[in-house]
């Protein structure tokens, strides 16, 4: 369970940032608003959730999963979702994140 509350966090995470890269060259409105606010929502369940992930994971595995997941997770939604460039230096850097969570996992 601890690992699945961890997982949402990092989704919601993810899609607020995703609605405030789509919202970002839109005028200010009623739908920016709305579609502001429901980044705002979503970035708050991902803290609650990552608060209740804690009561069982250790903050030093926890946080580097958290933010090298959702750092991949960002540079590839990048590039599908709003197609910006996505290097092989992205790649390899996002790659090198992944090790990195899985070597502070041991």
């Amino acid at each position: 369970m601890r690992y699945t509350l961890l997982a949402f966090a990092v989704a919601f995470n993810v899609a607020g940032y995703a609605i405030f890269k789509f919202i970002s060259a839109k005028p200010h409105g009623l739908a920016w608003a709305g579609l502001f606010s429901c980044g705002l929502a979503l970035g708050a369940l991902n803290v609650f959730l990552f608060t209740l992930a804690l009561r069982e994971l250790k903050l030093a595995v926890a946080y580097p999963a958290f933010a090298g997941t959702s750092i991949t997770l960002i540079v590839l939604l990048s590039g599908w979702f709003f197609n910006e460039k996505v290097t092989a230096t992205n790649v390899a850097g996002a790659v090198l994140v992944v090790l990195g969570i899985v070597l502070l996992s041991k």
